[in-house]
């Protein structure tokens, strides 16, 4: 997921969620838009790179959470108030993620690959034309159509050809 896929994300979630909430009655729409611009930047700068869609929206639930049980008016939350949302359940995150790891019998690399499929992301061949390709398509977590990208790619890169 790239940065401006993230903003993109955060600021529908941020839109939905300052809804629930009176705006500053001393901003003009201008001034909430710009507001609305500086909470996204300051929430994204807190969520940890390499966050994928699903954390993402994990923390933003959190956070979200957070906000309605500490916010104590029904006037917009601060920056601050949603910063610490998302510094508390980022590590909350963490944990759990880290907790999962110290589990490596659990660990199957297919699925972090399949995702990387679906995604376009870089895999080595072996998951487009070895057994790792056989695997993923028999378990149903990629399809052919997913591969066919890929697999464009590598013919060209063999024979030149499209």
């Amino acid at each position: 997921m790239n940065y401006d896929e993230r903003k993109r994300i955060i600021s529908g979630w941020l839109f939905q969620t300052l809804k629930r909430y009176e705006p500053p009655a001393h901003m003009d729409d201008n001034a909430i838009r710009e507001e609305m611009v500086l909470m996204v930047e300051d929430i994204n700068s807190e969520i940890p790179t390499g966050t994928n869609e699903g954390g993402l929206k994990y923390i933003l639930d959190k956070s979200a959470e957070f906000v309605r049980k500490n916010q104590a008016s029904r006037r917009w939350p601060s920056i601050s108030m949603f910063v610490k949302g998302v510094k508390e359940n980022r590590s909350a995150m963490v944990e759990d993620h880290l907790q999962i790891e110290h589990r490596p019998k659990d660990f199957d690399e297919s699925h972090i690959m399949a995702r990387k499929i679906k995604n376009g992301d870089p895999v080595s061949e072996w998951w487009i034309t070895g057994n790792g390709r056989h695997h993923v398509l028999n378990t149903g977590l990629v399809t052919r159509d997913d591969l066919a990208p890929y697999e464009k790619y590598l013919r060209y890169l063999h024979t030149g050809i499209n």
